[in-house]
């Protein structure tokens, strides 16, 4: 039998409910899913997992089952090859089972969310026969181990963030590409962007830096100036540090990441006398900031606690008072009061900002954040041809949104960094 998602028959088969023992092979194992799993099975169950590291397991999930379920959950790691197998059996009460083999991880993405496909078996020989592959494996594999988890721990992020930078650029050849986008079809002649402005950072020019790419990408700075200066009043009233030369993006392709330019912003937040109580060598970027962001096909205005490297003070301050339930309910309220017109992305994982109907889940969202390795970035996406982002419109626009934006940044933001 022919399954698309395999949490329909976990939950209304009661699969889970009845298990007295579980088995599962799998690419990658993340919180969401092992909760899924593990919420919903009887106290005594036992579950015995293998999984290889090339999925990107969590270090959380593996940590969280050595320290809490050991007496229940087996877990161990498949070294000797790249190990991308999903399987899941289950012993059922009189001496029944059920197998199901397909593409899903153990993720809650692979269960329930992705476009998935699995076979479900129940005949005895079948099963046995899964059984008797899966023992295989698991004989094979290496038990966990708490250095094992500690050292996995330290290169995780890394392979994690290129994991991330690959989603993107696949998602950006996809939006750029697809029958659905065409830049002919856009009248740029009201627009403050132009086309040359969006181009001069695609894939094909992101890397050069010939004296073209040079005049056009000035060009595009020019432009970013200009709006500065138009909005520059307005910033500054609603105390966000503004001067006479916006804080905009290096133009230079070495100093972006894979030494590539395809995204050019500029950027307030605070003021030089706050930036000094951390460091006389701080910059605005080092700490929380609002942006407007030109990237390849579209414009961001947006509440960025930190990119990859940058925010570390704000975001272990963020990262600690969510710990506080008051605290966290606020973040939710202020957070879904945007909109689905507004997005939220943490650690790579891009949702809407009205998606989290409890302040626990949108906490359990953010626990992902790592100032070292990932953006945080809280906003909306204004495509171009847009009439907000028109000649006559898109100070207004950058205005507005800017307001909006700021009650989550006086949230956000480490007070230790109060004007004085």
């Amino acid at each position: 039998m022919i399954i698309k998602k395999l949490a329909v028959p976990l939950i209304n088969d009661k699969i889970l409910q009845q298990a007295e023992h579980g088995y599962i092979a799998t690419a990658a194992i993340t919180d969401a899913g092992f909760d899924f799993i593990r919420t919903r099975l009887p106290g005594k169950t036992k579950l015995d997992i293998v999984t290889g590291l090339d999925g990107l397991t969590s270090p959380g999930v593996l940590k969280r089952i050595w320290r809490h379920y050991q007496d229940r959950f087996t877990v161990r790691i498949y070294t000797r090859n790249i190990f991308h197998a999903n399987v899941y059996i289950f012993e059922l009460p009189f001496r029944k089972s059920v197998g199901f083999t397909g593409s899903g991880a153990l993720t809650l993405e692979g269960l329930k969310d992705h476009e998935e496909i699995f076979n479900k078996v129940t005949d005895v020989k079948e099963v046995e026969a899964l059984l008797s592959w899966y023992t295989t494996y698991y004989e094979f594999a290496e038990p966990l181990t708490e250095e094992m988890i500690a050292e996995y721990e330290l290169l995780y992020p890394y392979w994690k963030q290129r994991e991330i930078a690959s989603r993107e650029e696949k998602k950006q050849f996809i939006a750029l590409t697809s029958r659905a986008f065409s830049w002919d079809g856009i009248r740029f002649k009201t627009q403050y962007f132009k086309k040359e402005d969006y181009l001069v950072l695609s894939n094909a020019q992101a890397d050069l830096d010939t004296e073209a790419q040079q005049t056009a990408r000035a060009a595009l700075k020019s432009k970013l100036q200009q709006l500065h200066e138009s909005i520059q009043k307005h910033v500054a009233r609603i105390r966000l540090h503004a001067d006479n030369t916006a804080n905009i993006s290096s133009l230079n392709p070495q100093d972006h990441a894979d030494h590539k330019l395809t995204s050019i912003g500029m950027m307030y937040g605070r003021s030089e006398a706050e930036l000094k109580r951390y460091a006389p060598t701080a910059q605005p970027g080092d700490f929380i900031t609002l942006q407007v962001i030109v990237m390849q096909k579209n414009i961001a205005i947006a509440l960025v606690p930190g990119n990859p490297g940058s925010g570390q003070a704000d975001r272990e301050f963020f990262r600690f008072k969510m710990q506080e339930e008051e605290y966290r309910k606020t973040f939710q309220t202020l957070l879904t009061a945007l909109g689905s017109d507004y997005f939220i992305e943490v650690a790579g994982e891009q949702k809407p900002a009205d998606s989290f109907q409890q302040p626990d889940i949108l906490w359990e969202y953010t626990k992902a954040d790592h100032w070292k390795h990932h953006r945080f970035i809280i906003g909306k996406i204004y495509q171009p041809g847009d009439a907000a982002i028109a000649n006559e419109t898109i100070v207004q626009t950058v205005e507005q949104e800017f307001e909006k934006l700021m009650a989550l940044y006086q949230h956000l933001k480490d007070p230790k960094g109060a004007a004085v």
